[in-house]
């Protein structure tokens, strides 16, 4: 509950606490007000924990943790819901944020410079440094818990704060405990929380002279005395500009302890440069600040469940040990048909009167009743997306995207709306701060020049995020493997590809790094050379058969007679010129001999 920079608690009887104590019983107000606002989720909140997450509910305000009752629901008697919900959070975390691969890399909006090679190492390193804080921070602990409490309740809240001494810490808060307010474009901008902490912990957190006088002398009787503290995170409104003490910072955080007749004191008033939390909802709807969930939707079929369950069980018990039928001189009493129960009755014809006979005769079609049992757990497990996620959970190792794509795409297309709300609400405002507060520590490596003044782009590459993309080029697989048919017939149908863009695409929905491909004009310098050598050689194979010819040629009864002759053979003169000009030299003219020209420098490029 610590600010990332130290409050200031005003004086006591100065203007300063007359005024921060006026702010905290409007604090107090705006609380309630956004508590009644929340009131009609509070029933729906019960039920979902009850039914998949027994221990991430705080709804009902107590300063003494064993008020709060039980924590597990003691009625249920399938766990299909809780192992169901067990299921989604470990394959969101698996399929998004897994800690044993890369799922986020950094670009520029510029995307040639972030291609660059300076660009390259400095974002390169840059994500490394941020994975190395969430791998040293509870980051993926939280985040396995908010995964949790997105799929149940269809909102969750977390903090992040860091500072030199703790480093990074992010603060799941449970459903109840908290109480939300959005802005104008709809976004989590306002949060209050509520703690239960003891008078040890407060004094801790916020010295023992911000408490009461009542509550210091409490504090050296009974340290573990509990109390209700409230956060309010907000954004400030009429801040001085350039402000950045403890009441001019952009987003305010104000605690003060809840009194136990609706009063309020005030502990500490401090801030943030930037809201340190994040709220995202699995699916919200209209104006509506709190989210639907995946859980909604299967709390019908897993409160069926928990009937057919019970009947299932009463009819087993009445099967095993029925109700007896005794005689009426023993006692007399109304039947109890309860398993095991005794009745009292008159002696049956031809039975003694001591006679215990079972009443009833259960004989339940317990196979039948299982598989509507195992109809119905189907269900709700394909409602928790657990059929997309066993994919991933069962072969981690082995599992690629591809894979996922191809055998999960319907699952694919209905959660994609949920991935984009995840990465709008959650994860660029988490990277976004992540970076923020690495700057604001020292903790990222100097930037280059030509990157100065450039905007932080963010790409997701986990494993879901790249079987997103991969459904989407399904398309191109088709039209490639169309294109690869008709070329055996037609080769000119290869000229409809542009493979520099088919392969970009491939490597772009794969998540491959972008040092993996090169960059055009390193193709294009490539392809040049490329050609060039081609010719060149070609060149050379022409003028070594030319060459042999004129072997041929040379060896021949006429050009052997005009070397009997003594003079020279027109044969043997091409012959020099062709060997030059396959060494690479440019042939020189007998006039140049004449006139004592020097001969010309062989050039770098092959054969004149």
């Amino acid at each position: 509950m610590n600010a990332t920079l130290t409050g200031r608690v005003s004086a006591p009887g100065t203007d300063g606490e007359t005024r921060f104590r006026a702010d905290v019983r409007e604090l107090a107000r705006r609380h309630r007000a956004l508590l009644r606002r929340r009131a009609p989720w509070d029933a729906a909140w019960q039920s979902l924990a009850d039914h998949f997450l027994p221990t991430r509910c705080r709804l009902r305000p107590t300063d003494n943790d064993a008020e709060q009752g039980p924590m597990l629901n003691s009625r249920l008697v399938d766990a299909t819901g809780i192992l169901a919900m067990r299921i989604l959070a470990a394959g969101l975390q698996g399929g998004l944020t897994s800690p044993a691969r890369p799922w986020f890399r950094l670009s520029l909006d510029d995307a040639g410079l972030a291609k660059s090679r300076a660009g390259q190492v400095w974002l390169d390193e840059v994500a490394a440094r941020m994975r190395v804080v969430f791998q040293r921070s509870n980051f993926y602990n939280a985040m396995h818990t908010l995964y949790a409490e997105l799929g149940t309740f269809g909102t969750a809240f977390a903090f992040e704060l860091a500072d030199p001494r703790w480093g990074f810490r992010f603060v799941p808060l449970c459903a109840g405990e908290y109480a939300l307010d959005c802005n104008a474009r709809r976004r989590v901008d306002t949060v209050f929380r509520r703690a239960s902490m003891s008078l040890r912990q407060i004094a801790e957190a916020f010295s023992a002279t911000a408490l009461p006088e009542s509550l210091r002398e409490a504090l050296r009787r009974n340290p573990e005395e509990r109390h209700t503290v409230i956060q309010a995170v907000f954004p400030r409104s009429g801040r001085t500009p350039g402000r950045l003490d403890a009441a001019g910072m952009p987003v305010a955080s104000v605690h003060w302890l809840e009194g136990r007749e609706g009063g309020a004191h005030p502990l500490r008033e401090s801030g943030f440069t930037a809201f340190p939390g994040f709220g995202p909802r699995w699916e919200a709807a209209g104006s509506d600040i709190y989210g639907r969930s995946p859980a909604m939707d299967a709390l019908p079929d897993c409160r069926m469940l928990q009937q057919m369950g019970i009947t299932t069980l009463k009819a087993i018990h009445k099967a095993v040990d029925p109700p007896m039928s005794v005689a009426a001189g023993l006692k007399s009493v109304g039947l109890d048909l309860t398993p095991g129960g005794i009745n009292y009755v008159d002696s049956l014809p031809g039975q003694s009167p001591q006679a215990a006979t079972p009443l009833l005769q259960v004989r339940p079609d317990l196979a039948t009743a299982r598989k509507a049992m195992e109809a119905v757990q189907n269900q709700i497990r394909a409602g928790l997306y657990n059929d997309l996620f066993k994919l991933i959970l069962e072969g981690r190792a082995q599992v690629t995207a591809s894979e996922i794509a191809a055998r999960e795409e319907e699952k694919l297309v209905l959660i994609g709306p949920v991935l984009e709300r995840l990465h709008d609400e959650l994860f660029i405002p988490l990277i976004d701060r992540t970076f923020e507060l690495m700057r604001g520590l020292d903790m990222l490596p100097p930037c280059p020049p030509e990157l100065a003044g450039r905007r932080l782009r963010v790409e997701f590459v986990s494993l879901l995020a790249q079987a997103q993309k991969l459904v989407g080029v399904s398309a191109a697989d088709q039209y490639l493997a169309l294109t690869l048919r008709a070329s055996t017939a037609w080769p000119e149908a290869l000229d409809s590809l542009n493979v520099d863009n088919l392969l970009d695409s491939y490597a772009e929905s794969l998540g491959l790094p972008v040092s993996l491909t090169r960059p055009p004009e390193e193709r294009r310098l490539l392809r040049q050379a490329r050609a060039d050598a081609a010719r060149s050689g070609e060149l050379t194979r022409q003028l070594g058969e030319a060459a042999d010819l004129l072997k041929t040629l040379a060896r021949s009864p006429l050009a052997q007679a005009r070397a009997d002759g003594g003079d020279g053979s027109v044969l043997d003169g091409l012959l020099s010129l062709l060997r030059q000009a396959a060494n690479g030299a440019a042939p020189v003219s007998a006039s140049d001999h004449e006139r004592g020209a020097p001969p010309p420098a062989h050039s770098s490029g092959g054969a004149a």
